[in-house]
């Protein structure tokens, strides 16, 4: 059966090589990645889904499974094989009364915001608008809600799993428990997944914004940082790093209050005493993802570290004055109700605090690529003695044991649940969990 003939059958659409809209729909956040799939099915439904893994299955294909494309390695798309692209599958439902918003596999973070935020709650999830909350929340899921309700996979109900074999079934705390623990955390390994049921909590208008530095002042920033984050409460999550505008680079102070407006405008002001900010957009705002990140040329890599050692601050405050344009290194800082769950409650393993770090080479002009990624590896490198862990979501085109790095002592679970739920292993475009039987 040709493409042409088994698109006819779909409620989607299939775009194949020379259809006007293939590039376009090729394209990933990051540029770097240019990939020439078979084609791509964009869903209009769960049947849809189910159809496409039987067709890629009985034609032995590569699968892809698209739902934002900001994955940094870029396994959304595939050379020669097919996509399965989730965008179309964006629907969100709230139930205000019951706390759930159900969502689709394909939604993005900023649709999903939108409709929650409209009664008044939210769900943690991302500060990109534009990424996918499904690929979020199947790795893990940080947020700026972390420190009070937890990642995003530990606000996860329930969802809906389309299987290696076409069968689809509902995973929950009652139901493929097994599959449940691992697709809170363990990524695209295990099936397909077309919808989700979130808990929500009530949260309007939060205290948020950045407080700016000069990189110069980077281990005098972050030292004081490190202090305050020593007494910071469950309503304050908090980020920083090196950012970029247009011509130069600066240190950044992110920072998230969801408590009551007394409070936070307290905490605020300690904080605006204590780091002295050259400036700062500190504001209460609704709470929504903000952080627009436009497609660029990357590469990019993670370490978790359980401390900012006066060791780890020298050498970032070395590499910030040191990085070429467009690169960055932010943290994300672990504590609250995030460390409060088991490291084996699901397959997301990072319940210590500490600090999650994300280092990103970024390039306009193809011969500003090779200073960039030496710039990141060097970087990475010298923060490797320090490194508790990885986020898997924050993981490049790497080699495989950082995978099992990311997962630790739950990695080896992982493994015998994909053996169970794919066995031949025909969801690999991921960080991949390899299928061994028990």
């Amino acid at each position: 059966m040709s493409f042409r003939t088994w698109a006819s059958r779909l409620k989607g659409e299939v775009i194949l090589p020379g259809d006007a809209a293939y590039d376009k729909e090729r394209r990933l956040w990051n540029l770097d990645i240019d990939r020439r799939p078979a084609a791509i099915v964009r869903c209009a439904d769960e049947t849809d889904v189910v159809r496409a893994v039987d067709f890629g299955r009985a034609r032995g294909l590569v699968v892809g499974v698209r739902s934002g494309g900001h994955g940094q390695a870029g396994h959304a798309m595939c050379d020669g094989g097919l996509v399965i692209d989730l965008g179309q599958l964006n629907h969100v439902e709230v139930d205000p009364q019951a706390r759930v918003a159900h969502v689709g596999g394909g939604t993005r973070v900023g649709t999903m915001l939108a409709a929650t935020g409209a009664v008044g709650m939210a769900t943690p999830s991302g500060g990109c608008p534009d990424v996918g909350i499904g690929g979020l929340t199947l790795g893990g899921g940080e947020s700026f809600l972390m420190a009070r309700y937890g990642a995003a996979c530990d606000n996860v109900l329930s969802a809906r799993v389309v299987g290696a074999d076409g069968r689809t079934v509902t995973a929950s705390a009652d139901q493929h428990a097994d599959l449940y623990w691992a697709i809170r955390g363990g990524g695209g390994n295990f099936g397909i997944v077309t919808a989700f049921a979130f808990k929500l909590h009530p949260v309007d208008r939060v205290l948020s914004g950045r407080l700016r530095f000069p990189v110069s002042r980077t281990r005098d920033v972050i030292r004081r940082y490190r202090d305050l984050m020593a007494s910071a409460p469950d309503e304050l999550q908090t980020s920083g790093g090196i950012v970029w505008s247009e011509r130069e680079s600066a240190l950044s102070i992110a920072v998230c209050h969801c408590g009551s407006i007394a409070a936070g405008r307290r905490l605020v002001e300690r904080w605006r005493t204590g780091l002295r900010p050259e400036s700062d957009d500190v504001t209460w705002k609704p709470y929504s993802a903000d952080a627009n990140l436009p497609p660029i040329a990357s590469g990019g890599t993670g370490a978790f570290l359980s401390e900012l050692s006066d060791g780890v601050i020298d050498a970032l405050a070395d590499y910030f004055s040191a990085a070429p344009p467009g690169c960055t290194a932010t943290w994300t800082d672990y504590h609250g109700a995030v460390t409060r769950v088991a490291s084996d409650a699901m397959a997301f393993p990072l319940r210590d605090e500490g600090y999650d770090v994300f280092v990103q080479a970024s390039w306009k002009a193809l011969e500003g690529r090779k200073a960039a990624l030496a710039w990141l590896t060097g970087l990475h490198g010298v923060l490797r003695p320090w490194e508790r862990g990885v986020y898997v979501n924050n993981i490049g085109d790497e080699p495989a044991e950082r995978t099992s790095e990311a997962y630790g002592a739950n990695f080896e679970r992982l493994v015998a649940i994909k053996a169970i739920y794919d066995p031949d292993n025909f969801f690999h475009r991921n960080h991949n969990i390899p299928p061994r039987s028990r």
